[in-house]
């Protein structure tokens, strides 16, 4: 085989190695944030009140370079009965709290909790942000009637959703945890009505105990940083050319 043969080889290589991570380039810039959906079985719960308010259907959980949101499905229309209460309990570190909450709750997560979400979707909406550390702070870590920007709570219809930054949570890029999402009634003690974990009945009384059912995520690179990457390597096969 000749040099120039050689050099055409090479040549075409590099050529559709550019046409590949172009390709991955423009379809993750493209692509919207990456979303993982854990489903629960309808009618799970012990109570009919609120009208399905308090019966988990599924939760999505989504992330982008700084923020993560938990939307739960329900069967009930959150808009027209809004006295639900929302939670998720995350592991994300060793130690925790292993019998506790932020809100104090007959809930725990044995192997530790270190981050406690909890919002509401009366009077106009909100959450808290605890974070986990010899003891659960009061006042909460973030919470939206103190002015926190890092947080959001919505409803629409029979979603519910909070939405806080990763850095509220202590995880980054890359990082895994287990976590396990709640409804629960307006009394400060008012347990876990529904577990996303527990495909069956969580509780069979208002103020009866349960542990969490913890399910896992990782947060993953939103597509648009893969597009970076990808465009990156475009740029360094070009400096060495």
């Amino acid at each position: 085989m000749h040099k120039n043969d050689d050099h055409s080889l090479i040549n075409s290589g590099v050529t559709e190695m550019k046409r590949a991570l172009a390709i991955i380039a423009l379809l993750a810039l493209a692509a919207p944030a990456q979303a993982t959906i854990y489903n629960d079985s309808a009618g799970d719960i012990f109570t009919g009140a609120g009208g399905g308010i308090l019966d988990i259907l599924s939760v999505e959980v989504t992330n982008d370079a700084t923020d993560i949101s938990f939307k739960f499905t329900l069967a009930g229309d959150v808009d027209v009965t809004d006295w639900g209460k929302y939670m998720v309990i995350i592991d994300s570190a060793p130690g925790g709290d292993s019998v506790g909450n932020g809100w104090g709750r007959p809930i725990s997560m044995p192997s530790g909790a270190d981050s406690w979400l909890g919002g509401w979707a009366d009077s106009g909406n909100g959450m808290e942000v605890y974070r986990y550390n010899a003891g659960w702070p009061f006042p909460p870590n973030e919470a939206t009637w103190n002015g926190s920007t890092t947080i959001a709570a919505t409803k629409s219809g029979f979603t519910f959703t909070m939405t806080t930054a990763l850095a509220n949570l202590n995880l980054g890029i890359g990082d895994s945890f287990t976590f396990d999402a709640f409804t629960s009634g307006g009394g400060g003690g008012d347990g876990a009505i529904d577990s996303l974990g527990n495909p069956n009945q969580q509780v069979g009384d208002w103020g009866e105990h349960s542990n969490a059912n913890p399910v896992s995520y990782t947060v993953v690179p939103e597509p648009a940083t893969i597009g970076l990457i990808a465009l990156a390597g475009l740029a360094l096969i070009r400096r060495r050319r």
